[in-house]
């Protein structure tokens, strides 16, 4: 395939698809990351739910998400990957909100196999719309990259939610991931199809 940077480097489009793509990535494992390691506490402390009921918070996570990583790349390819991608981070933040307003245990784990749904297509998605953004000659390169800045997802969630429990409560950091994915649906995604549509076509 003809390099649209004219063999001189990566264009700007390509360069620009793939820091969204990673961001995309990164605000995925960052909520995956947070939830899961937050959902036991939320129920425990928040609910006052004993330790056995607190552990089906984080597997019911852990099932939705897995459910939902392999079925992603089939909603991608029968509903279009933008579609699929603003789904999930909406199904995502909406499943954060329920978890956080939720007065009960099964409307929270309501709220976290919606969450775990959503969030899980992110990743592997975003993945793949990166790939399509270049050519072939930085395809591996380009997927590289987006892994790097994606991959710090894993660290900063869990910090950053403890953070936000300790200083605001765990409501109010669930309520900040339900934020976080609604930026990320309704204005990452867009930006990001945006990009990568022009590095498709060697745009700037």
């Amino acid at each position: 395939a003809t390099d649209p940077g004219g063999g001189t480097g990566w264009p700007p489009a390509a360069r620009r698809a793939v820091l969204l793509a990673g961001l995309v990535v990164l605000f995925g494992f960052l909520a995956e990351q947070a939830a899961d390691n937050w959902a036991a506490l939320h129920l425990e402390r928040t609910l006052g739910a004993p330790a056995v009921l607190g552990s089906f918070g984080p597997a019911m996570l852990g099932v939705t998400m897995g459910t939902g990583r392999l079925g992603g790349q089939a909603l991608a390819v029968r509903f279009g990957e933008r579609a699929t991608l603003l789904t999930g981070a909406l199904l995502g933040a909406c499943g954060a909100a329920l978890a956080a307003v939720a007065p009960s245990l099964p409307v929270v784990y309501a709220g976290f196999a919606a969450f775990g749904l959503g969030v899980s297509v992110l990743a592997p998605v975003a993945f793949a719309v990166a790939g399509k953004a270049v050519t072939d000659r930085i395809r591996s390169v380009a997927i590289a990259r987006v892994a790097v800045i994606g991959y710090g997802g894993f660290f900063i969630g869990p910090p950053l939610m403890g953070f936000l429990s300790e200083g605001l409560g765990l409501r109010a950091a669930f309520f900040a991931l339900s934020a976080l994915l609604l930026i990320v649906g309704l204005g990452v995604v867009p930006l990001l199809f945006r990009r990568s549509g022009a590095a498709r076509h060697g745009g700037t």
